[in-house]
């Protein structure tokens, strides 16, 4: 068993694991057990500091979540004995975890669809099926948190009408719009759209964070407005996030091309760029070094942090677990490297954090988080 348990893990520091090996690694350091006759705390910490005076240099102030670091210090201290590599895996200093975190769960499919003549409709209630018609366009609800637009009829040119579908924190919702585009909304995000698409244009209003897969139509471009940007594509797949409490809004192109305008000028996009607006400024960026895999991991159930400090890291703890973070004394500037799976309870999440020296605790709804 031993022997199996150190090969898995050399594989996983190696990137070698299969995803179904790779699930069974993070899971089990989440449920490690925290025993009575774990090693004594000081014998963990001389460990832990030989495992951090090896780490490649990327500075004292970048620290790594626990599940990346787990696998790096597994590595390590296999050089030093077998014995000490598997009570670094499976003992770690004593924590206590609020029973209010475990309650926490994270978010999932919920949202609230808004129609033009202001029917409200919570897609957490509906049943699956028809949810209305308008103007022979079929809205319908699908299984697994989508949303359907279906043209049963052609539109009269004369019909106007937005719907708009909002997630609340802790929500997340795909909807197939009329024209086939398909668009994945995470949690805090709000989509304005017309229920029947213009002749000459297909443009929708987002506050928040979404995906989009655009369905080609070169005589209709598919415009995108947040704030003062808009982003104008034919068919094409990118990812924009503009959050109102974020400081700069990221467009992200996956696949095909896009031009990005604001208030300052226009940037055109290929496949792996990203344009920054800054919200103060106005002014346009253009990031050719972008980690597609980390702007995407929310649509793939994972928090991805690189460089991230600790204040970004709650935001997204805030939508997505519906809670409010507070701060008390002095907050740790240094940043964070790692991967948490969404999915996790928020008492799995902080168990986390809590090893990086972040001392958390919660009443109800709110997290406080206190500095060292």
């Amino acid at each position: 068993m031993e022997k199996n348990a150190k090969k898995l893990l050399e594989k996983y520091i190696a990137g070698n694991c299969t995803p179904e090996e790779m699930a069974v690694i993070e899971n089990w350091y989440l449920q490690l057990p925290f025993e009575k006759d774990a090693p004594h705390h000081s014998l963990i910490e001389a460990s832990k500091q030989e495992v951090w005076n090896r780490l490649s240099p990327r500075g004292k102030s970048v620290k790594m979540l626990t599940i990346k670091w787990v696998a790096i210090a597994a590595s390590l201290i296999l050089c030093l004995s077998v014995g000490l590599y598997f009570v670094m895996l499976r003992y770690a200093p004593p924590r206590t975890v609020k029973t209010e975190l475990k309650n926490i769960l994270p978010g999932g499919n919920k949202a609230v669809l808004t129609l033009a003549d202001g029917t409200v409709v919570d897609l957490d209630d509906a049943k699956n099926g028809q949810i209305a018609n308008q103007s022979g366009i079929v809205i319908r609800k699908a299984k697994n948190g989508q949303l359907e637009y279906i043209i049963k009829e052609t539109p009269n040119a004369a019909v106007t009408g937005s719907n708009t579908i909002a997630t609340p924190r802790g929500g997340q919702y795909q909807v197939n719009l009329p024209d086939g585009t398909k668009v994945w909304l995470n949690a805090a995000t709000t989509l304005k759209y017309p229920y029947a698409f213009a002749k000459n244009e297909r443009l929708v209003e987002l506050i928040g964070e979404a995906y989009f897969e655009v369905s080609k139509d070169r005589i209709r471009p598919f415009r995108v407005k947040t704030g003062t940007q808009t982003v104008e594509v034919l068919g094409t797949h990118f990812n924009i996030n503009a959050y109102k409490d974020e400081a700069v809004v990221k467009t992200t192109l996956l696949e095909g091309a896009v031009t990005v305008s604001s208030r300052s000028g226009s940037v055109n996009l290929h496949p792996g760029e990203q344009s920054i607006l800054n919200a103060t400024s106005t002014g346009l960026s253009l990031n050719d070094q972008v980690d597609i895999d980390k702007e995407m991991a929310w649509k793939n159930n994972v928090f991805s942090f690189d460089n991230d400090n600790l204040q970004s890291i709650m935001r997204q703890i805030s939508r997505w677990y519906d809670v409010d973070v507070v701060y008390q004394g002095k907050i740790t500037s240094e940043k964070y490297v790692g991967e948490i799976p969404r999915n996790s309870n928020l008492a799995e999440v902080f168990k986390i954090l809590e090893l990086n020296h972040v001392h958390i605790d919660a009443k109800g709804k709110v997290i406080t988080v206190t500095g060292n």
